[in-house]
């Protein structure tokens, strides 16, 4: 790790740039708090700024090394040794940050430089046994090219240029060192392959296609070309040659680099878990499997097919494993966290960022959209704008199901609010087909299937999976709630009403009494109001005269269909009976309203909770306990069904956590 020694401050910062001293009191600050990626944003955009401040350099290397981004560490490390050539820790931490990245040319190059000029340094012998290692992998290398160290070293170095601005994102440095290479080796196979890889990063995916079938004119059965052009195919939308080409891939021994890698990342694209897994068990029986995992991204693809097969356990050791500084750390340890949520909220698995699926040009397009259309509030409007983006980016339409399927966090987003507003025919198919499906958090599909519901394309009778695990005949609860007034009493009968219902919640006999006195002489002034009618039955209620209560309810429920309280407190007073069948007819009627006033709907949410404990179907109780408290968070009634329905976990957590009782 190279430290800091003293900086060589720059005053020559770019047009518009941030002063720097408080810019570094921010990322120090940053990284006191271990902030670690807020930090690297910070430092990524000072050090374009103040490209020749070694404070800045020092800093990103190190919170590159905390965040494990390896391709970042090894950039940061080249920036800080040409600012300062003689810090021997700079020097020493390039040489690692290559190794550590699998360029082994480039690797003994930096370290026999740092041994040449700081021979008694702490890492030097560390770094002669590197060299002893390295040495005679170069030379096979080489000869794999039929180059030796006279005429390959240069193209090899070269080449590993190529390979890591390739990985650092530095496009235009990228190319530039594929173009040279080939000029000097036409036939170079890997520099076709990075070219097609870089021609996709830059949003030019026909271009990307071009450029992998004339690679594969040079080595038609080279892995790495047959994979790039699965995948190129697949996100262009040709699925049938995706599916010619992936056959290809299938079938191929080419020898190559990481070739295990290559096949599993491809198949995962194409939610092949299967073919992984069977990659997987091939390896292991040729005793590849720890040359195979060099990267660690082999293990996080055939983690993701496991665990997608319900083999969470196996998928979660396998993650581990790669977590442990890899350049597939990140996304591994990323799985494993969302793994410890409740399996309800599960993302996981998913083998690929949303980068891998969609170019930078289509994302900062749709930004772009997202942006003119932020103040935009009628959804017709919403609807053809992001329509439009559709029908100018057919291959984003393609995406959405595979992302809804396999995508990360960020992707699965994107697919499924995309999908949300667009509602074309195909996009509302992706979403019923979401809904349906185990993949995603449990809310993400309930609103997928709410959306595909008011489409009419959700089949009756639907089971869902919740909670880890499916439930049948699911009925969607998607209501308008509204507080707007329900009755228009005259400001007398008003203040009778309030004066009653006040004497009623005391629940006392006397005040019971006067309460219907109260109301009775209200419905000689407005004898066609259901909530006097409905407060009536409740003070009969309080009076223990049942035969009078059910009599008034129900003649209320019948007078004034629209009415829904009177019919829910009938129910609950039938369910409360044990009459579950009565009660839950009554409630039969209510449960193709779309709109309520938000009193009615906690009444209507207590009466169906009541009603599926009834019914020992404790799961869609809860379910309804979640829909209510997303419609009615301040509700005061949803802590006490929340303690009965999940009370006990609640208390075990607590005595876990050594305040329980």
């Amino acid at each position: 790790m190279a430290s800091k020694n003293k900086s060589k401050s720059s005053t020559n910062a770019g047009f518009g740039a941030k002063s720097l001293a408080p810019e570094l009191d921010k990322a120090r600050a940053l990284i006191i708090k271990k902030k670690w990626a807020e930090a690297r944003i910070v430092l990524e955009n000072m050090s374009r700024s103040y490209p020749e401040n070694s404070d800045v350099a020092t800093y990103l290397v190190n919170v590159c090394c905390e965040l494990q981004d390896l391709p970042g560490y090894e950039r940061a490390c080249e920036m800080l040794v040409s600012l300062e050539p003689n810090n021997p820790h700079a020097a020493y931490a390039l040489a690692g940050s290559r190794y550590i990245n699998l360029r082994p040319v480039l690797a003994l190059e930096a370290f026999q430089d740092a041994v040449r000029r700081f021979p008694n340094h702490e890492k030097a012998n560390d770094a002669r046994k590197a060299i002893a290692e390295l040495e005679p992998k170069v030379d096979e290398i080489l000869a794999s090219k039929n180059l030796t160290r006279a005429d390959g070293w240069d193209i090899a170095i070269l080449f590993e240029h190529a390979q890591s601005y390739l990985a650092q994102g530095e496009y235009q440095k990228a190319e530039e060192a594929e173009k040279e290479l080939l000029k000097l080796l036409p036939d170079f196979i890997s520099s076709y392959n990075n070219l097609s890889l870089i021609s996709f990063a830059q949003g030019d995916l026909e271009g990307a296609i071009a450029i992998s079938q004339k690679g594969l004119k040079v080595e038609p059965d080279n892995i790495h070309s047959l994979a790039n052009l699965t995948r190129y195919y697949l996100l262009s939308g040709d699925i049938h040659s995706s599916e010619i080409t992936c056959e290809k891939l299938k079938n191929s021994q080419a020898p190559g680099w990481d070739v295990w890698t290559k096949k599993a990342e491809t198949f995962s694209y194409l939610g092949m878990d299967e073919e992984i897994i069977e990659l997987f068990e091939q390896v292991k029986a040729k005793g590849e499997l720890r040359e195979a995992s060099v990267t660690g991204y082999f293990p996080h693809f055939v983690a993701a097919a496991l665990a997608r097969k319900g083999h969470i356990d196996e998928a979660r050791k396998l993650w581990r494993e790669a977590a442990k500084a890899t350049q597939a750390s990140e996304i591994a340890q990323a799985n494993l966290d969302d793994l410890k949520q409740p399996v309800g909220q599960h993302h996981a698995p998913w083998a690929l960022p949303l980068a891998s699926w969609i170019t930078r040009n289509a994302l900062e397009e749709l930004a772009a959209l997202v942006n003119s259309n932020s103040k935009l509030k009628d959804e017709q409007q919403i609807a053809k704008a992001t329509q439009r983006y559709l029908k100018e980016h057919p291959q984003v339409s393609n995406l959405v199901p595979m992302l809804l399927k396999l995508g990360d966090p960020q992707g699965r987003e994107f697919a499924f609010r995309l999908a949300c507003f667009a509602k074309t025919p195909e996009m509302l198919a992706a979403l019923r087909d979401f809904a349906l499906s185990q993949n995603g958090p449990d809310a993400m599909r309930y609103e997928a299937a709410t959306q595909a519901s008011e489409a009419g394309i959700l089949p009756k009778g639907m089971s869902m999976w919740f909670r880890g695990k499916w439930h049948e005949d699911v009925n969607l609860i998607n209501y308008e709630i509204h507080s707007e007034p329900t009755t228009n009493h005259s400001r007398r009968v008003k203040q009778m009403s309030a004066t009653a219902v006040s004497l009623m919640k005391t629940q006392k006999l006397e005040d019971a009494n006067q309460a219907e006195k109260i109301l009775k002489k209200a419905l000689e002034i407005e004898p066609n109001s259901p909530n006097l009618l409905n407060n009536l039955a409740g003070v009969y209620q309080i009076q223990g005269r049942m035969e009078k209560v059910y009599q008034l309810l129900l003649e209320t429920s019948e007078k004034f269909p629209n009415y829904a309280f009177s019919r829910i407190s009938l129910a609950r007073l039938k369910i409360d009976e044990g009459k579950i069948e009565e009660g839950e007819e009554l409630l039969k009627p209510l449960t193709t309203r779309k709109r309520f006033h938000i009193m009615e709907f906690g009444s209507y949410c207590n009466a169906q909770i009541e009603l599926l404990i009834a019914k020992k179907e404790k799961d869609k109780a809860i379910a309804w306990l979640q829909t209510w408290e997303k419609l009615d968070p301040g509700n005061q009634e949803l802590l006490r069904w929340k303690f009965k329905l999940t009370g006990e976990n609640v208390l075990k957590k607590l005595s876990k956590s050594g305040w329980g009782l």
